[in-house]
């Protein structure tokens, strides 16, 4: 098997990645203009609003407002006095470095491949299929990454990866499923015990277009009937493999000011290493289920 680092990157994908938007303030859409950017969010899976200038609240506010009230991530928290109050608010977490250049980064977990719905919490009536979006807005970023190319997130296209698959190994697939735990939380972190193990089809359909896609996860995952066994993390190395050689990597290249919202029900993705000891990073996320369809 080939290394799952060798892949085909591209910066301009022909689904993935479109400008909405653009000479808009995400603080005051009109309702149309809410709706055609949903509409663009489902049909592309990752959009991009540029040259925006938001705080935590603000974010928060589009956020209910554009989806509803189903956030997570709003665990008790307390300002911290060494970060700008703007920065802050209850369901915004800061990624980065946000207090100055560091050896640690917030949000480091998130280098990996991975799907962030395996991360919402246990919540009554919310099925695997629930569209949760997240938002990523780049207040702060490092010109570059570790590999002195400019500073991107990346992700898969699933619908895409599960198109480019041949019938047979299609119709194996949609015979499958497979175990999912978020690989950023420990067994024995007892303040995290609300995100359970949740078991997903390998290939579902998407509430809103009707296409199939894959879910994968992340590497932590393990398909049914393989627990405890050695194939199960080969299993998932090789289908992830496949994906990577028939699937491009969309690349995105951040400015500041750039909100990315993608569609966790069609796409993977991954941030991007960079060195934090030279450069800082503040990013703003905030993930919501749209309840608003």
């Amino acid at each position: 098997m080939t290394s799952i680092t060798q892949y085909k990157q591209v910066q301009q994908h022909p689904r993935l990645g479109v400008e909405v938007l653009q000479g808009c303030s995400l603080i005051n859409l009109t309702n149309l203009q809410i709706r055609e950017f949903k509409q663009s969010l489902w049909e592309h899976g990752v959009v991009v609003v540029r040259q925006q200038h938001l705080t935590a609240s603000q974010l928060e506010e589009f956020a209910r407002n554009t989806f509803g009230d189903l956030m997570f991530g709003g665990y008790a928290k307390t300002l911290d006095p060494d970060i700008s109050p703007d920065l802050q608010s209850q369901y915004v977490n800061i990624l980065g470095n946000p207090k100055g250049l560091a050896q640690e980064v917030v949000g480091k977990f998130a280098w990996q491949w991975h799907h962030d719905k395996d991360g919402i919490p246990c919540t009554e009536g919310l099925d695997m299929n629930a569209l949760y979006v997240v938002m990523l807005y780049g207040v702060k970023l490092p010109p570059e990454g570790i590999n002195g190319q400019p500073h991107t997130t990346e992700f898969i296209d699933m619908v895409e990866a599960y198109n480019n698959l041949d019938r047979q190994h299609q119709q194996q697939l949609e015979k499958m499923f497979m175990y999912h735990a978020p690989p950023m939380f420990s067994k024995s972190n007892k303040t995290l015990v609300d995100i359970p193990q949740k078991v997903h089809p390998i290939v579902s359909t998407h509430k809103v277009t009707g296409q199939k896609g894959l879910y994968l996860g992340s590497n932590t995952t393990i398909p049914v009937g393989m627990e405890d066994k050695p194939s199960a993390k080969r299993f998932w190395n090789d289908l992830f493999q496949t994906v990577l050689n028939c699937t491009p990597v969309y690349s995105h290249v951040w400015h500041p000011g750039d909100v990315i919202f993608w569609d966790n029900s069609q796409v993977m993705h991954r941030g991007t290493f960079y060195d934090a000891t030279k450069y800082q990073r503040i990013a703003l996320r905030l993930g919501v289920v749209d309840t608003q369809i």
